[in-house]
């Protein structure tokens, strides 16, 4: 049982046919678009709406809080790929940034579509060559 088990390990990846992506077009995308059939698109990042705020501390025991957050739109649902918190008070300031990792890539039929807080994506269209 083992060895049939190993053959067909060692056999899968043979039966299974290799696919090349061949590259299409550099695009940005800021309305609803769809991924087209045969194509993927790797997400390289986004051109955001608005610099981040800083963290303004007045020593007075008051300060300036600032909640900043960027979302894409895939299939109708906000992701988020940019998030910042931060707060001053007295003699104090805290605050953080977390972004995305990207590249983030997108099968065929996936719609696309800039979020709150972005202006455009960058994308690399491929297309699938069997």
């Amino acid at each position: 049982m083992k060895i049939n088990l190993l053959f067909l390990l060692l056999l899968f990846p043979l039966v299974l046919p290799a696919q090349t992506l061949a590259f299409s077009q550099v695009k940005t995308v800021s309305q609803v678009e769809t991924v087209p059939a045969n194509k993927v698109w790797k997400l390289n990042g986004c051109f955001y709406s608005s610099i981040l705020a800083g963290v303004v501390s007045s020593g007075s025991g008051s300060g300036t809080y600032s909640n900043s957050d960027a979302y894409i739109v895939l299939n109708n649902q906000s992701v988020a790929v940019r998030s910042s918190r931060s707060g001053g008070g007295y003699y104090h300031a805290a605050g953080f940034v977390w972004e995305s990792a990207w590249p983030l890539w997108l099968q065929a039929g996936t719609s696309l579509a800039a979020g709150t807080g972005v202006n455009a994506i960058s994308v690399i269209e491929f297309t699938i060559v069997p």
